[in-house]
């Protein structure tokens, strides 16, 4: 299967093909050399100092004749490949893929992506000729374009702002804006509860803006929450900021 994960980004993976054409002259039916090319699924790609990688890809192909690639777990593997005979095709790309971005270790981690383009494309296998064919995914990141040769599909992402900014006023009042680490989900500003701080609480969203229900010696209360770069600092609730995150914190006594 081909798989990918980005928050806002467009991602294009590349098939290609290169045909090889057959031995010239008279031949007769019997003896006849079939025309075919290379079809090749490139799975990485950089774009502003960013790698990107796609794992878990399955591509079934139909036409002329029949193809299933299917992608490994080598870290090594950077491309899907097989000879396909001249003539019209239509590859889809089964759901199960995930995207991946480069970290600064080395490491790659699963980015959130959906797939934008329709999952199959129709394309043709000419001789002598170069075919791409693009599908295209939605993500955080950079615009990206991956492969090269007779038959692409390009990898290309293109990158949206975040709706909002934890511990800002970009939500106006009666509003806030959760970490995204907290909730699980894409920043969005939220409604904020009418619980105050250190008042008992039943739900995450019950207490008022920058604030959550966690539990306590007494039971779950409304507990303020805080910016990571206050990490060790005092609360202006009261308590010292906790790491809870990468980019929040809890205040705790």
């Amino acid at each position: 299967m081909i798989r990918a994960l980005f928050s806002h980004s467009t991602l294009i993976l590349g098939l290609l093909a290169s045909p090889v054409l057959a031995g010239c002259g008279s031949s007769t039916p019997e003896t006849q050399e079939t025309t075919v090319g290379t079809f090749s699924l490139p799975l990485t790609s950089t774009a502003n100092g960013h790698t990107y990688r796609l794992r878990n890809a399955t591509v079934a192909i139909y036409g002329d004749t029949s193809a299933y690639l299917q992608s490994s777990d080598d870290p090594a593997e950077t491309k899907l490949s097989t000879q396909l005979p001249t003539g019209q095709y239509q590859a889809f790309l089964y759901y199960g893929w995930t995207l991946e971005r480069e970290k600064a270790d080395g490491s790659f981690e699963p980015v959130r992506a959906t797939l934008e383009s329709p999952s199959s494309a129709v394309f043709s296998i000419l001789n002598g000729t170069t075919t791409t064919v693009a599908f295209r995914f939605q993500t955080d990141g950079v615009s990206v374009t991956v492969g090269s040769g007779a038959l692409d599909v390009v990898v290309a992402v293109d990158e949206t702002a975040p709706a909002c900014e934890p511990f800002s006023s970009d939500c106006g009042p009666g509003a806030w804006c959760p970490s995204s680490e907290l909730t699980g989900a894409a920043r969005t500003c939220v409604a904020e509860g009418s619980i105050a701080l250190g008042e008992a609480c039943a739900g995450p969203f019950d207490c008022v803006a920058n604030a959550t229900c966690m539990s306590s010696g007494s039971g779950p209360v409304c507990t303020a929450l805080c910016p990571s770069a206050d990490a060790g600092a005092p609360c202006s609730s009261g308590g010292t900021c906790q790491l809870a995150g990468d980019d929040y914190g809890v205040c705790t006594p």
